[in-house]
């Protein structure tokens, strides 16, 4: 097979849903469903949800496999049992809300939800004809777009005659819908609100988070410095005791175990450790659940770019573009203007310059990540398109910074 086959087995967008607390309570698994890197549309929906079943352990996430995925799935893969295929503790069966459903369908789903799955219904209205689908779900997903408060609460008194244990806001897109959302009764909420800085005036990075941002004095420096390296990661514990667990951790196939710092500093190499100490202290700014899925998707951001340019005619900027994904989100997770947060970052004019959100070499690849995690596959071509790199280079990046991103949050986090 070709480019395409490749670019299509591994797409797939792995979006949070909170609840009320900011807790990450599951992940919405979206996938690319066609292949042709231009267009997002499928003659077999069965097939795309398929390949998405395949590639699942791509989307470990910030919590690892404890986290609950919502996946969409055909009636005809309902029948065929193609749920089996995933751990029933941790899948919630999405269909489509769908009036007078097909008597195979409902034993089908009924089997399977007396083995352990959950069940959810997207896009609910409580349409006529759909009732005996309802009443068969844990889970309604109510669409927010178009609809004032005065619909979403009249939705919601509907779904509470078929008492679901849980109902989910989706296209929640700013911290306004949020509230919204909250006010008609909604427990769970799914879309890009949580990307969105709730800016709080007068807010100013505290000293804690100042003292880890000036360790980049040591790591940002053009020559590698492992003699003033080695003492600087020493004298914090908290980094000391994380740095020996991800580098002693199944991803490295080191011949001794790591056990002394200098040692780490010298097998790891500067360019790793240096990327490593950036995402540790990135993920000391962000203590909270909600933050801690930023830090993820930072973290892949800046893996995926600087994985895409090497080999694409990028090599001189990939450490650059490194930056500008890890840093890309700082702003919602501080709740703090980037222009602020960029005063205080050791990185050069042009990087402040994108994070600001001005125009500037390094803007199309924010884009690329943006329609990759708003699963815009068509939008995701043509960004690939203008950037020159080929569909199966994307695509193997973005599994790599998957892989990448979940060995750093399954090893290094835990020792926080």
């Amino acid at each position: 097979m070709g480019k395409e086959s490749t670019y299509e087995s591994v797409f797939m967008a792995r979006q949070p849903i909170f609840d009320a607390n900011n807790e990450t309570w599951g992940y919405m698994m979206l996938f690319r469903d066609s292949e042709d890197a231009s267009r997002a549309i499928f003659a077999d929906n069965s097939e795309a949800t398929m390949n998405l079943v395949a590639n699942l352990p791509l989307c470990g996430g910030a919590c690892g496999n404890q986290a609950r995925l919502l996946i969409h799935f055909t009636p005809e893969a309902v029948i065929r049992g193609v749920p089996y295929a995933v751990p029933w503790d941790k899948t919630m069966i999405i269909l489509e809300e769908m009036t007078d459903p097909d008597d195979t369908l409902i034993v089908a789903l009924g089997d399977l939800l007396i083995d352990g799955y959950e069940f959810a219904i997207n896009n609910f209205e409580g349409k006529p004809g759909c009732e005996r689908l309802t009443e068969l779900a844990d889970t309604l997903i109510i669409d927010m777009k178009d609809k004032d408060e005065a619909d979403l609460q009249a939705i919601v008194t509907q779904s509470k005659k078929y008492g679901p244990s849980r109902i989910i806001a989706k296209r929640v897109e700013t911290n306004e819908d949020l509230k919204k959302a909250k006010g008609a009764g909604f427990t769970l909420f799914h879309g890009f609100f949580f990307k969105k800085p709730l800016i709080e005036t007068g807010r100013k990075i505290n000293s804690s988070k100042m003292t880890r941002l000036k360790l980049f004095e040591i790591i940002e420096k053009d020559e590698p410095d492992f003699d003033a390296l080695a003492p600087a990661i020493e004298a914090d514990v908290a980094i000391s005791y994380r740095l020996l667990n991800f580098l002693n951790s199944a991803n490295f196939s080191f011949a001794t175990t790591v056990t002394s710092i200098k040692q780490a500093v010298v097998l790891t190499g500067w360019k790793p450790i240096r990327n490593w100490l950036r995402l540790i202290i990135l993920t000391d700014l962000a203590p909270s659940e909600k933050t801690m899925e930023l830090a993820y998707l930072s973290a892949h951001r800046a893996k995926l770019f600087e994985t895409a340019a090497l080999g694409s005619g990028y090599e001189n900027e990939s450490d650059k573009l490194f930056m500008v994904g890890l840093f890309s989100l700082l702003d919602a997770m501080l709740n703090i203007p980037m222009k602020e947060i960029t005063d205080h970052l050791p990185v050069d004019k042009e990087i402040k310059a994108t994070l600001c959100n001005k125009k500037t070499k390094y803007s199309p690849w924010i884009d690329l990540a943006k329609a990759i995690e708003e699963s815009d596959w068509e939008e995701v071509g043509k960004r690939a398109k203008a950037l020159n790199l080929l569909p199966g280079t994307v695509a193997v990046s973005y599994q790599h910074a998957f892989t990448w991103a979940d060995t750093f949050f399954a090893t290094s986090t835990s020792g926080k």
